[in-house]
C-alpha cells in the first residue's frame, strides 16, 4: 500500500503531459496552416505567364436540372454548374489552399446569353499541385434562348448557352472544353420538352465593342417538343369545330336558317377557341406551322358558310335539284380538301 500513492501520483502526472501536448497541438496546428494559405501576392489584372503565349482555361458547364423553356419569353429557366481550370504557377505555394476569386487572376467569363443568374457557392478557388487552379460555381436563374418558333408545335430546337471571357482576347486567353464535367443529369424536371443531347463546343467570334476576337465555349442543348398537349388540347378541337361547319352538308337546302345558324355558330366557335390559344407563343413576324393550320381551318369553315348561304340563294331562285348535288359534291371535297390540308400543314 506504501507504492499506491506513488502509481497515482506519476498515472496523473503523465496524463496531464498528455492533456497539455494535445492543447499545444491544437494550438499550433492552425496556426500554420493560417500562415501556410495567405493571400497571395500577386498581382490579379496580370494573367499567368503574361507575354507567352495564351492562358488555356478548361471550361465545363454541367446542366443539374432544366425548369422550363418559355416560348413566350424566348427563355430557359435552369440550374447549371460551371468548372474552370487553369494553372498560375505563381500560386503554386499554397496547395491545398482555398482563396477567394477576388485575391487571385480569373478569366473573368461572363455568360453571352442575357438574363439573371444568382449564384449559390462561395466565390473562390482550389489550389492544386504546381498552382493548379479550380473555380466552382453553381447559376440559377433565366437565360435567353433565342429559338425559333417556325414549326411549332412540331419543332426540334438547339439553344446555346454561351460563355467568353470578356476581358481577354483570344491571344490571351484560349478556352478549351472539359468533357469530363460537361454533360447533363439524366433526371431533369422539364416535362413538356425531351432532351436529346447537349455537347460543349469552342468557337470564335468578333466583339466589335472591342475590335477583337475571342475564345467562345458554347453549350448546345438538343431539345424536340413533346407535341402531345398541341395535338389533343388545340388541334383536334379545331378538327372537330371544322367537322362541325360540314353538317350543313346533310341539312336539306331549303331549311336555310338552320343551315346559316350551324355555320355562324361554327365560324364563332372557332373564334372563340382561336382567342383562347394566342398566349401559346409570342407576337412573330411570320407564321408557325400552328398558325397556318389555324387559318386554313377558318378559311374552311367560312367556305362552308358561303356554301350554305349560296345553297339558300339557289332554293329562292328555284334551282333546289343543282343545290342538292352541290351539297353532295361538298360532303366528298370539303373533308378531302381538309385531310389534305392537314397532312401538308402540319407534317410536311
Amino acid at each position: 500500500m506504501k507504492y499506491a500513492g506513488y502509481f497515482i501520483h506519476m498515472a496523473f502526472v503523465f496524463w496531464a503531459a498528455v492533456l497539455l501536448a494535445s492543447a499545444v497541438s491544437a494550438q499550433a496546428r492552425p496556426k500554420a496552416e493560417a500562415g501556410a494559405c495567405q493571400d497571395p501576392n500577386v498581382q490579379i489584372d496580370v494573367r499567368p505567364n503574361a507575354g507567352g503565349p495564351p492562358t488555356v482555361i478548361s471550361v465545363g458547364l454541367r446542366m443539374v436540372d432544366l425548369i422550363e423553356i418559355n416560348d413566350v419569353k424566348q427563355t430557359l429557366t435552369g440550374d447549371f454548374a460551371v468548372l474552370l481550370t487553369w494553372t498560375d504557377a505563381r500560386l503554386s505555394q499554397l496547395q491545398g489552399c482555398k482563396i477567394a476569386l477576388d485575391k487571385v487572376w480569373s478569366p473573368s467569363l461572363a455568360f453571352v446569353n442575357s438574363g439573371r443568374l444568382i449564384t449559390s457557392r462561395p466565390r473562390e478557388v482550389s489550389i492544386g499541385p504546381g498552382g493548379q487552379t479550380r473555380y466552382l460555381q453553381r447559376y440559377y436563374g433565366a437565360l435567353a434562348s433565342y429559338h425559333s418558333l417556325r414549326d411549332f408545335p412540331f419543332d426540334q430546337q438547339r439553344i446555346v448557352v454561351s460563355l467568353f471571357p470578356i476581358d481577354s482576347p483570344e491571344d490571351k486567353v484560349r478556352l478549351v472544353v472539359d468533357e469530363t464535367f460537361t454533360g447533363r443529369r439524366d433526371l431533369l424536371n422539364i416535362s413538356d420538352w425531351e432532351i436529346q443531347a447537349v455537347n460543349g463546343v469552342i468557337g470564335r467570334k468578333k466583339l466589335y465593342a472591342f475590335d477583337s476576337f475571342h475564345s467562345f465555349y458554347d453549350f448546345e442543348i438538343t431539345a424536340r417538343r413533346i407535341t402531345n398537349y398541341y395535338v389533343w388540347k388545340v388541334i383536334l378541337p379545331i378538327c372537330l369545330i371544322v367537322a362541325m361547319s360540314w353538317c350543313v352538308f346533310w341539312i336539306a337546302p331549303t331549311q336555310s336558317g338552320t343551315q346559316i345558324g350551324l355555320s355562324a355558330t361554327s365560324m364563332l366557335t372557332l373564334i372563340a377557341f382561336i382567342f383562347a390559344t394566342t398566349n401559346m407563343v409570342p407576337a412573330l413576324s411570320y407564321f408557325t406551322r400552328l398558325d397556318r393550320f389555324i387559318v386554313g381551318s377558318t378559311i374552311m369553315v367560312f367556305l362552308a358558310m358561303l356554301q350554305s348561304v349560296l345553297t339558300s340563294y339557289m332554293v329562292a331562285s328555284d334551282n333546289k335539284g343543282v343545290s342538292f348535288r352541290l351539297d353532295r359534291v361538298c360532303r366528298v371535297a370539303f373533308p378531302l380538301a381538309f385531310a389534305v390540308f392537314t397532312v401538308v400543314v402540319l407534317f410536311g
